[in-house]
Parts: C-alpha cells; sequence; structure tokens
C-alpha cells in the first residue's frame, strides 16, 4: 500500500472539481466491487483529537473476481453459464479505515483486517443498510451479502474481538460466515444483489439477478434472536429478460422505498423493468430501448424518498425515477463513461435532507464522478429537468474501468471522502 498524496483538486473549464488522491491500494486479484459501511466506534479506550472520545472504523470492503489465466476476460463478458465456475476465484477483503485524527487527506486503507479466499469470484456485494432504532438495547452484527460467479450468494457478519496486553488494547475485526444458498447448476453467475433496507427491523430479504436472465428473492429466517446465523431460503424465482429470444444478462436489481412488493431490474437488452413480486408472469412497466440507448446496470432507491430512485447504463448516462411517473426520467445527466455503480450519500439513511440529492458513479472507463440532483434538497413538490442535474466533481486516476464506488464518511463534510476501485489495474483509490 502506497500512502500519499498524489494531486490536489483542481477546477476545470466546465467549472466541476478534479479530484485527487489520498491513499492507493494494490489488490492481489481484479477489484470488481467496493463497499462501505457506516462508522462503528472502535471502544479501545484511545481518544482522537476531533472531539469525540471513541474513535470510529468504516468497514469497507473490496470483493474480487479473477478468471484463469488460461480464459481471463472482462467480468461483463461470457456470463451465459455458471458451469464453469471452478475456474472463477475471488476474495473479499476487508479494511477498516479509521477517523482521520486532523484532517480527511489522512485517510488510508491501512492492512487488510482480513481477507477470505471465496468459492468462486465475487461480482458484486451489499451491506444491510436498515438498523435497529437508536433506543434499542440489542446490538446489532452489521451484516454482509456478496453474490458469486457460482451463482450462490454469502452472508457474512462483520464480528469484533478486542486483544489486550500490559500496554496495549487493540480491535480485531473479521467477516465471519453465517450463511449460503446452494445454487443449481443452471442457475447462471449472480450478478448483483440487493437487501430491502425498507422492510420492518424483523425481516430481511435479499434481491438477486442473474446471467441466465432470471431474478429471484430469498427470504432470511433468524433463530431466536437476530445476531444469530441467518437461512436463505428462495421465495420467487422468474424469468426477466431476454434479447433476441435467448436470455439477457441482468446487470442490476433493487427493491424500492414506498412500494411494497416491488422489485425493478435492469438488464443488458436495454430495459428496465418494475415487478411486482406476488404477479411475475409480466412487469408492471417497462423502460426500453426508446430511452436506453445501451444495456441498463445500475439501480438505486433513494435511502429516504419514497418512490425515487436513480438508474445507470452502458449508454453513459444516469437517470433520476419517480415510480409515480414512469413515462419519462425526472431528469439525466451524461458522466462520460457506462455506469456501473451508484451510490446514494450516506446522509440520506438518516433522513439529511441537505445531502440527498448527491450521489457517487463508478462510470468504467470515464472514472467516478459526484452528480448533484438539486431538487432532491427540497421538499419533492415537483418534477424536475435536466438542467437542475450537475457534476460536481470528477476522479480520473483509475488506468482501468472503475467498477466499485462507495462514500466514506465519519459524518461532516471536513471528514469525508469517496473509494473506487478498478478491474484490469487491481487498484483502490481514495480520494477526495
Amino acid at each position: 500500500v502506497t500512502h500519499c498524496l498524489r494531486r490536489m483538486s483542481q477546477e476545470k473549464e466546465g467549472g466541476e472539481k478534479s479530484c485527487g488522491w489520498f491513499d492507493v491500494l494494490n489488490t492481489n486479484l481484479n477489484a470488481c466491487s467496493l463497499e462501505t459501511y457506516f462508522p462503528i466506534p472502535r471502544d479501545d479506550g484511545i481518544s482522537d483529537s476531533g472531539g469525540s472520545n471513541i474513535p470510529s472504523d468504516i468497514p469497507l470492503v473490496v470483493g474480487c473476481y479473477q478468471l484463469n489465466e488460461s480464459s481471463q476476460v472482462d467480468p461483463e463478458e461470457d456470463t451465459t453459464s455458471s458451469s464453469v465456475g471452478s475456474s472463477r476465484c475471488g476474495e473479499l477483503r476487508l479494511h477498516m479505515i479509521p477517523t482521520p485524527s486532523t484532517s480527511k487527506t489522512e485517510m488510508q486503507f491501512g492492512d487488510a483486517a482480513c481477507v477470505l479466499q471465496m468459492e468462486s469470484g465475487v461480482l458484486d456485494g451489499k451491506w444491510k443498510r436498515r438498523r435497529k432504532p437508536k433506543q434499542s438495547d440489542v446490538e446489532e452484527t452489521p451484516l454482509f451479502a456478496s453474490g458469486c460467479a457460482s451463482g450462490n450468494l454469502h452472508i457474512h457478519s462483520l464480528e469484533k474481538k478486542t486483544s489486550n496486553d500490559s500496554t496495549n488494547t487493540t480491535t480485531l475485526w473479521s467477516l465471519n460466515h453465517f450463511t449460503s444458498t446452494d445454487a443449481q447448476s443452471d442457475t447462471g453467475l449472480c450478478l448483483a444483489l440487493a437487501w430491502n433496507d425498507y422492510l420492518n427491523e424483523n425481516e430481511d430479504q435479499i434481491v438477486s439477478s442473474y446471467s441466465n436472465g432470471e431474478v429471484a428473492i430469498h427470504q432470511i429466517s433468524y433463530c431466536g434472536d437476530t445476531n444469530d446465523a441467518p437461512k436463505l431460503e428462495e421465495t420467487h424465482r422468474w424469468n426477466a429478460h431476454t434479447l433476441f429470444g435467448c436470455p439477457s444478462e441482468v446487470w442490476t436489481c433493487s427493491f424500492l422505498r414506498g412500494a411494497e412488493n416491488v422489485v425493478l431490474s435492469g438488464a443488458d437488452d436495454c430495459s428496465m423493468k418494475v415487478w411486482d413480486i406476488r404477479q411475475t408472469q409480466r412487469p408492471v412497466y417497462k423502460v426500453g430501448d426508446t430511452e436506453f440507448e445501451a444495456g441498463v446496470t445500475a439501480i438505486s432507491s433513494h435511502p429516504s424518498l419514497d418512490n425515487i430512485f436513480a438508474v445507470g447504463s452502458y449508454d453513459e448516462h444516469v437517470r433520476l425515477y419517480d415510480h409515480r411517473k414512469m413515462n419519462e426520467p425526472l431528469c439525466k445527466v451524461s458522466v462520460g463513461g457506462g455506469v456501473w455503480r451508484i451510490k446514494w450519500h450516506p446522509s440520506t439513511w438518516s433522513g439529511e435532507r441537505s445531502s440527498r440529492g448527491k450521489l457517487l458513479v463508478a462510470a468504467m472507463h470515464g472514472g467516478c464522478r459526484v452528480v448533484n440532483f438539486p431538487s432532491l434538497n427540497d421538499n419533492l413538490t415537483e418534477y424536475y429537468t435536466t438542467e437542475e442535474a450537475e457534476i460536481l466533481s470528477e476522479f480520473t486516476a483509475h488506468e482501468s474501468m472503475a467498477y466499485g464506488a462507495d462514500w466514506i464518511s465519519f459524518g461532516s463534510s471536513e471528514l469525508e471522502a469517496a473509494a473506487s476501485c478498478s478491474f484490469y489495474d487491481r487498484k483502490a483509490f481514495i480520494w477526495d
């Protein structure tokens, strides 16, 4: 790991900011996804200089994927079958990003807290974002779900142990396996997944999508307390997307806040579909190639606004939609590269309004962008126009396709950065 500041931010002619980076990480395998969680108190007795008595760490997981040298290709190619899953290897890398003592420029990946060798390549991963109310006296264990080229889903828990010696107290973090699915040979590669973060606290669901054109729902049941090992049960599976009569890779899927039983999917057939999981013979609504000029690759429901979601496509645009008015996007903005991941600002999970229009985008060959939809910062009283979307900043240090991106936020703009990873050059960056 290299710890240095490569270049400071610069203003470009268009007004957007070109960002510099604080730290770079080299991964053993091709980096395919990058996911962060909320800050977690370290409880190691150290007092930071920022005014908090208990410093925090932000868990960051890089999911990696690689084919054997004899057949190495891009992860969005050769996705028609999971029968060659044995040729794909993968790993999960957990890094704990500590609270900076004075400035965000001090943010570093540090050494990996743990590295898990997976049974196949990791194509997507997501933290369960919904948490118990603050007044709950039950300690909650963060859960991380990953989808693999074998077609399996895996759930790991973030575990903390404290080690004491005569002079120091050290906190040790690890990802512990909870449970997995047992995919059939014809399942296809699991390309994407998403937690249902809009259920009540006693229920959990995961939606997943596959290279064979299917979408599936998994119910997670707990034995007693929700910190016990969960069990995954597939409750729904249906053929969702085809192209010229053949299965089409379903690159993305999501639940939708404010719309119970609704699932969204996007695929290589240049379409996004809205599904009612109680009746999946046909979609409730379809947006096709009259709107999208290429495959639909990323969908993300807004964490605090009902019915609002963002959609990314290979056609290099991010679109904003309202589920109540699907005939056209509320807004769209070009981000300079095919979209692979989109992440709403983490403060939106607590309902904060000031940044709820901010979106972090991994735009493959275009690097990364921070997009803002200003109207979302106000009350949702009208529909939006294209002119209201803006690019706040860009990051172009990746020398390969930027596939994963997420926020690192310790609760203030002074202690906020982004992290992203790229595939072929096996790198991850922390940047401003």
